[in-house]
């Protein structure tokens, strides 16, 4: 019998996938028990008893000596606490999905010489996984390839796919039809409160109206741009709209939309990619080492979305010019979708958990 902890961020992009791990491995036979340590943002989304809660913050978000010290303060308290932790729960292995939470973690789980596997969920190798790579057993991948993954740990490499909420995996894929010559848009990402997403989209749809093309249009929000941007649409589009802020079940919007617009986190378009969704990535400028970049050149490279740089001075007519050709040519989503699906891995969850019990990771 075994202990397993999982390590990961308190967003919903990091939380919500390794749940569906933790809901697994809770019920096999062979595992004693099975916890999970994140940070305090995951209060918000689960309620589930077997979670700890520890403060940490990025080095990498904000600059100035006092967030470096305050942040230096969080890691030393956080690994004390993650130290005795551990020595409680005495799990026989680790694994840790990358993040700055991850790594006070980490630093515990070498001092106790714990077994560490790692998980890496973007195009681009992660810092805290790039620190602890020379450490670990093995580096789960959720992509084929990863960017600036060093050749000499090769064979710790291991590639058994993304993980994404069981919500996703249960759900019927059906096949896409432009039904009533209506395109049905879904806009994700916008709760961060993007110009992007709250001005540049709206202004788009606008103008695709007026070439008559039929629209229905839900839209993520952020709070404080909902009363401004409804007013906008309730002045210039006739198209049927909906505006929401963050929602738990967006899978039923996903999955009854002809294409998705969003940010490019690894978990967004994962579970995309799980429903064979076409997308336009619009990647976030400001991310970790650009990693939404890479994450979404990943799937384009693949003719598995389309991409587009919102500061370029031609995003307008560009995503103008795509959600015309989606419009007037349903073959274009059909080419994508059928591109998802044989990019796909399959059977992931179960690629993760044997990769788990395999060869370096532990047996009874």
């Amino acid at each position: 019998m075994t202990k397993i902890l999982l390590s990961t961020g308190g967003t919903g992009g990091h939380i919500f996938p390794i749940l569906s791990l933790y809901q697994i491995l809770k019920k096999l036979k062979k595992i004693e028990d099975v916890k999970i340590i994140t940070d305090e943002r995951a209060k918000k989304l689960i309620g589930i008893e077997n979670i700890k809660i520890i403060k940490s913050d990025s080095p990498f978000r904000k600059k100035g000596i006092i967030h470096l010290i305050k942040t230096i303060f969080y890691i030393l308290t956080s690994t004390f606490k993650c130290f005795i932790f551990l020595i409680c729960f005495n799990p026989k292995i680790i694994i840790g999905s990358g993040g700055y939470v991850s790594a006070p973690v980490l630093i515990a789980s070498l001092i106790l010489r714990k077994r560490i596997i790692l998980y890496e969920t973007n195009a681009i190798l992660g810092r805290v996984n790039r620190l602890f790579l020379p450490y670990c057993v093995k580096l789960l991948s959720g992509y084929s390839e990863v960017i600036n993954f060093p050749k000499k740990y090769k064979k710790k490499f291991c590639y058994v796919g993304q993980l994404v909420r069981n919500e996703f995996l249960k759900i019927c894929k059906d096949e896409i039809h432009i039904k009533n010559k209506t395109l049905k848009i879904l806009i994700l990402g916008g709760s961060q409160g993007a110009k992007v997403f709250g001005e540049k989209l709206p202004q788009c749809f606008k103008i695709l109206e007026q070439k008559k093309i039929k629209l229905s249009i839900k839209q993520q929000v952020k709070k404080e741009q909902l009363d401004k941007i409804n007013k906008f649409y309730k002045e210039n589009i006739n198209s049927d709209i909906l505006l929401f802020e963050f929602k738990k079940n967006v899978e039923h919007y996903i999955i009854n939309s002809d294409i998705v617009i969003c940010r490019s986190g690894s978990s967004t378009i994962a579970e995309l990619s799980t429903l064979n969704k076409p997308f336009i990535a619009i990647p976030l400028p400001s991310s970790l080492d650009n990693h939404q970049y890479y994450n979404a050149k990943y799937y384009f490279d693949k003719n598995c979305c389309w991409l587009l740089d919102e500061n370029s001075k031609n995003f307008e007519h560009e995503i103008i010019k795509i959600l015309q050709d989606i419009y007037e040519t349903e073959l274009l989503l059909i080419t994508k979708k059928k591109k998802l699906y044989e990019l796909n891995k399959k059977n992931v969850i179960e690629n993760f958990v044997k990769e788990i019990f395999n060869n370096n990771g532990f047996t009874d």
